[in-house]
């Protein structure tokens, strides 16, 4: 049985000497977490693995090439279940992500990658299969009170912000449940590849194998989950293939965020009650937020008090014009339901869509950004400011897998 010195000590093996430096430099921060290099190719490996009784390996390869395959086979065959691996590949594609399901890796990673998700992916591997008590996927819901709102920009940006967040940081998943005219895949610039059809008849098809093969992935370590769409079909799937598809999301990503469409389904209701967050996202119109407190109504009327919905207004402007809607009436119209509002910043959210990239990979310190992140994060803007992931944040995030 390995010593506590062995459990905490992670092995990567790679021949990408940049990502060796930027690796270790990581993993430098933490005084409980060794780790040690294999500068070779898996397919050089003989038995260096197995000589550092380890407890996690990082593997950095090409799934696409079949010996590097069959070499990750070996060496999963000499540890016999030891060490958890966590594969890091330079492309995608579902041939080699069948195959890396079907082995049963830890986890598995698409270049480029952030540091702090490679950490985060050895920390779990480390921790063990299954969740923490105190770990379980937490589920933000956006719904939009009319069209044209921006609850998709704000449903992404909402899935960047708890995908990098120093207390909430973790595994993203954003699903879009608008199978008619959904958009979250090509506001990412992302092909959606949920088919929909396959599961149509038989929900209990869709594993964990097949949801990696679905999902699009984007460079900033979010995942979509999003269908082609279909303007011309107005169809209601049946909800057991609908909470299916949740409850395996949710069983694989800490932080799950939903876009829901304007129309309710029969699954609806599943939805909302099955969420810790419910936004629904209005604008500073007198119709808008007529049909927003109508909306707070059939919420409560539909799956009880127990869902509380908070209304995020969009393009919040707070101006005085005579005849013009003010802040002091959307607060009096909405009450305690109000959330907060978020700036009409039209220029980065336009440029943001047609380059097909997260809000703040333009203009982190952005207005609509900051507004945003008062109310998914209170905790962080009410606190210390939020930091990027430096190497002390990160060495405080390895220190909590000892």
């Amino acid at each position: 049985m390995a010593n506590e010195g062995t459990s905490r000590r992670v092995v990567l093996v790679s021949t990408d000497k940049v990502f060796l430096q930027e690796t270790r430099a990581a993993f430098s921060a933490s005084d409980r977490i060794e780790l040690v290099t294999v500068e070779a190719s898996v397919t050089e490996l003989r038995g260096e693995i197995q000589a550092q009784a380890c407890g996690a390996v990082i593997i950095d390869m090409d799934a696409s090439k079949l010996d590097e395959i069959e070499s990750l086979q070996r060496v999963m065959r000499r540890l016999e279940g030891s060490a958890p691996i966590v594969v890091v590949t330079q492309e995608f594609n579902a041939a080699a992500v069948r195959m890396l399901v079907q082995l049963q890796i830890a986890d598995f990673l698409v270049k480029p990658i952030t540091t702090a998700d490679l950490v985060r992916s050895c920390v779990r591997a480390l921790q063990g299969p299954g969740r923490q008590d105190n770990s379980e996927a937490q589920i933000y819901s956006f719904m939009p009170a009319a069209g044209g709102v921006g609850a998709t920009t704000l449903a992404l940006e909402t899935a960047r912000q708890l995908h990098n967040s120093v207390l909430r940081g973790a595994s993203t998943c954003v699903v879009d449940l608008n199978f008619q005219q959904g958009a979250c895949a090509e506001y990412l610039d992302l092909e959606p590849r949920f088919d929909i059809t396959e599961i149509e008849n038989r929900p209990e098809r869709l594993d964990r194998q097949l949801l990696d093969v679905m999902l699009s992935k984007h460079e900033s370590g979010i995942s979509v989950l999003a269908a082609p769409p279909q303007p011309t079909e107005m169809r209601s799937f049946d909800t057991g293939i609908v909470v299916r598809m949740l409850d395996l999301v949710s069983a694989y990503f800490d932080n799950v965020v939903i876009d829901l469409p304007r129309t309710w389904f029969p699954w609806t209701e599943t939805v909302l009650l099955g969420s810790n967050k419910l936004y629904i996202v209005a604008e500073m119109t007198v119709p808008c937020l007529r049909n927003t407190q109508r909306l707070i109504k059939a919420v409560h009327d539909t799956v009880g008090k127990e869902v509380d919905p908070r209304v995020v207004v969009n393009r919040f402007e707070k101006r005085q014009n005579s005849g013009a809607v003010k802040q002091a009436d959307v607060e009096a119209l909405l009450g305690d339901h109000f959330a907060g509002g978020v700036a009409n910043n039209y220029r980065l959210v336009r440029e943001a869509v047609d380059r097909g990239v997260p809000l703040g990979e333009i203009d982190p310190d952005a207005n609509v950004i900051a507004d945003l992140k008062q109310i998914i994060l209170p905790e962080e803007v009410l606190g210390r400011k939020q930091r990027q992931l430096s190497l002390f944040n990160l060495g405080g995030l390895l220190r909590k897998a000892g």
